[in-house]
């Protein structure tokens, strides 16, 4: 899969902007606050048709403009798709070759895509929501139905909490009927959070050690907030049961997927408290590039890579892994960094020097 070109109107820091792409690399440099972020969280949201951090659509949006707009052909194995994508305050409006696309769920997983992000040591040290988010963008990009049962799941836990906010007056025959609901879909979130974390663990742990260079083991764990054994449904209808009391007495739900955790853990050890700043920097890189082996083995696809500045954030034995890694990546790349002479790679590329919410583009060979 390839980004061909891109087309930007009133996109952040881009008033009106075009780009013509490189197969392998494209490099894009300049120095901070000049719009290369910018750039790339215009290429997430049109292969993944979401920004790539939690910001409202009205933000995206160029001060003073009523609407954005992206757009861009994508070569897949399809064919060469044309994407756009209108944002206009929080209304989105996504065109597939001239065609309104009204669900976009049902578009999730047509392209796929990977990001590098200085952020993404929160995934470590940040919350257990942070960590659902980011388990369940993943499964999103694997199989989209994922994303309509944990919104079905949402609809039904709103729902029973606002009979629970109601009181005393709570009684279980009153919740029967959402109980039901969120058991079944529940059920299924869990199972599939659970089955994604089976997955990804080797993955994860292989890749861990062979960029950190030790013998410490990497490893994932699914905490649900109930005892799910081998049947979900079965388990969550009890424990919805025998957590009534609580529920009614703090007016919402304390059991389920939503209060699941995904913990990450380094020789056994809790991630989140007992990982340096360097061991958290390395398993963050190592959960990103576990996700590109995913995706592969899952889909049989090569996914579109962004990295933004993260060679500033690695020591010199990460940065070398990654650029190994890089170096043998058969799919396109997308780099930004504030100095090109820490970007080692080699070939031909496609650089971009960003100035002001401009690009001057260079085909170049290193």
């Amino acid at each position: 899969m390839k980004l061909r070109s891109l087309t930007l109107r009133n996109f952040r820091s881009y008033a009106a902007e075009n780009f013509a792409f490189h197969d392998r690399v494209n490099l894009i440099y300049g120095e901070n606050a000049q719009g290369k972020t910018n750039l790339l969280e215009a290429v997430h949201f049109l292969l993944a048709f979401r920004p790539f951090r939690q910001v409202k659509h009205e933000e995206l949006i160029t001060i003073g403009a009523s609407e954005a707009r992206i757009k861009g052909e994508i070569e897949s194995p399809a064919g060469l798709d044309e994407v756009h994508i209108v944002l206009g305050g929080e209304k989105r409006t996504i065109k597939l070759n001239g065609k309104l696309v009204y669900n976009a769920s049902k578009a999730l997983g047509r392209y796929n895509v990977v990001a590098f992000l200085p952020s993404d040591i929160e995934l470590v040290k940040g919350s257990p929501q942070t960590r659902r988010r980011y388990l369940d963008a993943l499964i999103f990009s694997l199989e989209p139905a994922h994303l309509t049962e944990l919104r079905k799941y949402h609809r039904f836990l709103m729902q029973r909490n606002a009979i629970l906010s109601k009181g005393r007056n709570v009684t279980p025959e009153s919740l029967e009927i959402w109980d039901e609901k969120l058991i079944e879909t529940g059920s299924r979130v869990i199972s599939r959070r659970l089955e994604y974390v089976k997955k990804m663990t080797p993955l994860l742990a292989r890749i861990y050690a062979d960029s950190s260079g030790s013998r410490s083991e990497a490893s994932l764990r699914y905490a649900a907030s109930f005892a799910a054994g081998d049947d979900a449904e079965a388990a969550y209808a009890e424990s919805l049961r025998a957590s009534f009391a609580k529920d009614r007495a703090r007016g919402h739900t304390t059991v389920g997927p939503h209060r699941d955790n995904l913990s990450f853990f380094i020789d056994g050890r809790d991630a989140s408290v007992y990982a340096s700043q360097g061991e958290s920097k390395n398993f963050a890189l190592a959960l990103r590039a576990s996700e590109i082996d995913l995706i592969k083995t899952t889909l049989g696809k090569t996914p579109v890579l962004l990295l933004d500045d993260v060679t500033s954030e690695l020591d010199e034995r990460r940065r070398k892994f990654l650029f190994g890694m890089l170096a043998g990546f058969p799919g396109q790349i997308f780099i930004t960094t504030t100095d090109p002479e820490e970007v080692l790679l080699k070939g031909e590329m496609k650089t971009f020097r960003i100035r002001k919410g401009r690009a001057e583009p260079a085909l170049v060979k290193r």
